[in-house]
């Protein structure tokens, strides 16, 4: 049967000519197809509105074909894409490649690959008609080097699908076609609202127009002349020869709002037109300018809240962005704007799908965050996360203050693994293990049962992940009727298509267990499966769509915004294909027949689908685009915005809103939110900074400083310094998360390695004096006890930092044994806890003692930062004066110098506070004479008696001038002295 080919400008009324003729042929079961879904969605409410509840279809071109080809006796179901990926990488493997060898080895030529044999099929290329025409191009001595691998490659996937006795849906779609001449039992065919048709489409229309007495009705956006719809001209022109009836429909305007259709109605109608008439936008056409991706989807959320105050229903307005529609998902949902939109995600970054994964990989050898993030997962630990409790043992080391009051306060268990693992560094899932387990934790099984079942197969694996991912999402719901909310909605979402890949993959790897692949290959194909996390979207849904510019082509809006106008997003930028680009295609063309679709020529395409975001509005129409990035940075407008401003008077430039990168907040008179009216009134207010800690004055609070009777050296110093900083890491000891710092890891590692170095040097030579003649003996069993310490780090880290290390030490062990006093290091590591100081016992672990006679220097380690001894008073630092003090008291000897020596700087001369006479090498300013080096500790030991009286009469005030090492507060956001 002949062809009706309806064709007019957006807007002619062919969505009512084409349902028309479904109307007419409703007793013979007509078929309407539309692009999308959701336009599928919309014209089957239409229809059921107009009371043709029974008899008339509508669907998709996909729908329709796997209708068309279950029709026609093609069985078995395509393949998915997890194992067409899995066939398409088992096909490269089956060709030896030169040419394609090294880009073969890439990450996305797989994908790359199967997308360009998609096209093959698409375009009705069969691997011989493909071959063949390769095979000319080669005669021809135009064709690239690689031509002939792409089509062995080509070849070679499709006897893969042979073997395997399968089709990909490409394939389903080509056999369908096949099938089409020798009969089609449906009935008329009606297609609307694409703006082309693929090859495939066209050969469906062909072979029913061709061989079958079906009424086929073909509706297109097309005028003769018209730039901006030369996109379907080519389409349009192949058609005109089939058609029994060509249907031009003249432009109608009556559906345009009547204070926006001359505005409306005039930019469809001179849209890319030579020397257009200029009329007034009336406010049916806005410019929105951002400054900034978040700037942008702030202002059309302002623009989106405007059109709803002014009446219009949430599923009246389209938000059309081709990227970043999450970021404004973001911002109208913040907004209070509701948003319906057809959101499909990577499984891997879905809740459920990040748990699962991470549980195969730290049950495959992962590291300690696959184990965390497992079992952090929403219903992994149930009703049991906060009931893990410390496990007791004579052999544990104790745990933390804070894993105790953690566990009484009911924090998640995984939570407080997670701070264990920070804090010790732990790297491998095993490590986890001992840590979740010293926490009291149960036996974590699962993950040895996974391990075991990797080990027997596909089958077992798969089936034991899938065990895993339905355990975790329904533990919340046995049993208990519930309505799922969103996030569990969500979950059972990604849960069904983890179902539907497990069985896949399990059905290949019966057929060909080579086509599987290993477990980590099996992860990163499920990892990267697509899940809807929204309901689908359909029409009267209550929300504002946001969707790609694409999905709107067969519906009208009262409200459309079009975002992210830039040049390289609308119109895109060529994007050449990277196996065959457009001058191959047409040399292909030229040497064989083929026509390839070309990918390089988009303006036409941009063009056409600019025009059908502009056409679909009836009563609002907001361009929105960036003049600027997150940086500041320039950007440059869409050469489109231009053709619409030339449409229009200055106005629509000059009333433009704007939202530029340097306003963080609304003018107060413009905020579209409350809370945004509330963020500029106190960005625009004057607030007094909140008031510095103050002392304490609650009675109980001064009864416990005043019963404190024991204090550490350093924390005297410290409060000397800072009485604030005192109380925070002193008597509150808020619990570090993630591990000590660098500079303090090294300096532990350093003191270790100092005293085996010296031990050792003493049992090796009978004297641990650090002096030329035993630099020799000092240097190797410094680089002894190094080894022995990367030895025994596990990471990559760890031994680079202890070799680091080495350098320092031995840099400072060389200075030393050059320019040192000589004496015998006779204490390392000495501690004491009874040196008496007002009533308050101080305690304190001193570096080394060295003797020489009855003379002592007391000496402390430090990383970078040393003290002047002259300046030990007036800044509190006092902690090596005590040390001299007590070592004196304590061992009986003469305090002849009290030094702080660096590790790590290029200075390795020690500062503090030596007699004069002494030998070694110091700065001037701390060498000084008896009294005054008695004077200096007398002074030091007047300051920790004020502080240790200070203290326990709870005289805490700030200093934030000498708080910090560098300067400034240490603890801002508690003193607020800063």
């Amino acid at each position: 049967m002949p062809l009706t080919l309806i064709t007019g400008p957006a807007n002619a009324a062919k969505a009512g000519a084409v349902l028309e003729r479904l109307r007419a042929s409703i007793s013979r079961d007509p078929v309407l197809v539309v692009p999308t879904s959701a336009d599928a969605a919309h014209y089957a409410r239409e229809i059921a509105g107009a009371g043709l509840v029974f008899g008339a279809d509508v669907t998709t071109f996909p729908r329709l074909i796997r209708d068309i080809a279950r029709a026609a006796g093609v069985r078995g179901k395509p393949l998915g894409r997890l194992a067409r990926d899995r066939v398409v990488r088992a096909s490269i493997r089956d060709v030896e490649l030169a040419v394609l060898a090294a880009s073969a080895k890439s990450p996305g030529f797989a994908d790359a690959l199967g997308d360009f044999f998609a096209e093959l099929q698409r375009s009705l290329a069969s691997p011989g008609r493909f071959g063949a025409a390769v095979r000319a191009w080669r005669e021809a001595g135009t064709a690239p080097p690689h031509a002939a691998e792409l089509a062995a490659l080509y070849s070679a996937y499709h006897r893969r699908l042979d073997a395997l006795g399968a089709l990909d849906a490409d394939g389903l779609a080509r056999a369908a076609l096949e099938k089409v001449r020798e009969g089609y039992s449906g009935g008329p065919l009606l297609l609307y609202g694409f703006d082309d048709l693929t090859p495939a489409q066209l050969d469906l229309v062909e072979q029913l127009v061709r061989h079958t007495d079906t009424d086929v009705t073909v509706a297109l956006s097309y005028e003769p002349g018209r730039a901006a719809l030369a996109g379907s001209a080519a389409t349009v022109e192949l058609l005109k020869p089939l058609a029994r009836e060509h249907v031009i429909l003249e432009p109608r305007s009556e559906h345009y709002a009547p204070s926006a259709r001359g505005a409306l109605h005039h930019l469809e109608r001179s849209l890319f037109e030579p020397e257009p008439a200029v009329v007034a936008p009336n406010g049916a056409v806005r410019l929105l300018e951002a400054g900034g991706e978040r700037a942008e989807a702030e202002l059309v959320g302002a623009s989106v809240l405007e059109l709803l105050r002014d009446g219009m229903a949430p599923e009246d307005i389209a938000v059309l962005v081709r990227s970043n529609a999450d970021l404004f998902a973001q911002v109208l949902a913040s907004y209070g704007i509701p948003v319906a939109r057809d959101r499909r995600t990577p499984f891997a970054h879905t809740r459920l799908g990040t748990g699962v994964l991470a549980f195969a990989r730290a049950a495959l050898g992962g590291t300690a965050n696959d184990v965390v993030t497992w079992l952090r997962t929403p219903g992994k630990l149930g009703e049991e996360a906060g009931a893990v409790r410390p496990a007791a043992g004579a052999d544990e080391p104790p745990i933390a203050a804070a894993d105790d009051r953690a566990a009484r306060a009911g924090t998640p268990s995984a939570d407080r693994l997670e701070v264990q693992v920070r804090r010790h560094a732990a790297r491998t899932a095993r490590d986890a293990r001992f840590h979740w387990q010293r926490l009291g934790g149960r036996d974590l099984t699962e993950l040895d049962a996974l391990a075991a079942a990797a080990e027997e197969g596909v089958a077992p694996f798969l089936t034991a992940l899938l065990a895993e991912a339905e355990a975790i999402w329904t533990a919340k719901h046995v049993r208990r009727a519930d309505v799922l909310d969103p996030d569990a909605e969500a979950d059972a979402r990604a849960a069904r298509e983890l179902r539907a890949a497990t069985k896949e993959l399990i059905r290949l790897g019966e057929q060909d267990p080579a086509l599987a692949g290993s477990p980590s290959e099996l992860l990163d194909a499920i990892g990267g499966i697509e899940v809807r996390e929204t309901a689908p979207v359909e029409d009267g849904m209550p929300g504002v769509l946001l969707a790609d510019p694409l999905a709107i082509r067969a519906r009208r809006f009262r409200g459309i915004l079009v975002c992210g106008l830039q040049e390289g997003e609308l119109p895109q930028r060529p994007q050449p294909e990277p196996f065959l680009d457009d001058s191959a295609r047409f040399d292909l063309a030229v040497a064989s027949g083929l026509v390839l679709p070309r990918h390089e020529a988009t303006l036409p395409r941009e063009r056409s689908l600019f025009y059908a975001c502009v056409s679909r509005p009836e009563e609002a129409l907001f361009l929105s685009f960036r003049s600027s990035d997150e940086e500041g940075g320039p950007q440059q407008p869409s050469p489109f915005l231009d053709d619409v401003r030339a449409l229009f008077t200055d106005a629509l430039w000059e009333d433009r809103g704007r939202r530029l990168l340097a306003e963080i907040t609304w003018p107060p008179a413009e905020a579209p939110t409350p809370h945004e009216l509330r963020r500029a009134q106190a960005a625009g207010g004057e607030a007094p900074d909140p008031a510095p800690l103050q002392a304490p004055s609650d009675q109980q609070v001064l009864t416990l400083l005043a019963a404190r009777d024991r204090e550490s050296a350093r924390g005297l110093e410290t409060f000397a310094t800072c009485p604030v900083k005192w109380l925070i890491e002193h008597v509150l000891k808020p619990d570090p998360v993630d591990a000590d710092p660098l500079p303090m890891q090294r300096g532990s590692l350093a003191h270790e390695v100092l005293e085996r170095t010296l031990q050792g040097l003493k049992e090796r030579t009978g004297s641990a004096r650090l002096t030329p003649a035993s630099l020799a003996d000092a240097l190797q069993e410094l680089h002894a006890a190094i080894q022995a310490l990367q030895k025994a780090s596990k990471t990559t880290a760890g031994k680079a930092a202890a070799r680091a290390l080495e350098v320092d030490l031995e840099r400072y062990i060389r200075h030393e044994t050059a320019t040192g006093a000589g004496f015998e290091p006779t204490q390392l590591e000495w501690s004491f806890d009874d040196y008496m100081l007002d009533g308050v016992a101080v305690s304190g672990r001193v570096d080394r003692v060295d003797l020489r006679g009855n003379q002592a220097i007391v000496r402390d380690y430090k990383g970078r930062t040393v003290y002047a001894g002259a300046r030990w008073a007036e800044d509190g630092r006092i902690q090596a004066a005590l040390y001299a003090l007590a070592v004196r008291e304590h061992l009986g000897v003469e305090i002849v110098g009290a030094l702080y020596q660096p590790i790590g700087t290029a200075d390795q001369r020690p500062r503090g506070i030596v007699r004069e006479g002494i030998p070694g090498r110091y700065v001037n300013g701390d060498v000084t004479d008896q009294a005054t080096l008695e004077e200096r500790l007398q002074d030091s030991r007047a300051i920790a008696a004020q502080a240790a009286a200070g203290l326990r009469a709870g005289r805490i005030a700030p200093c934030p001038d000498r708080c910090g090492y560098q300067g400034g507060c240490a603890h801002p956001g508690i003193c607020r002295a800063a």
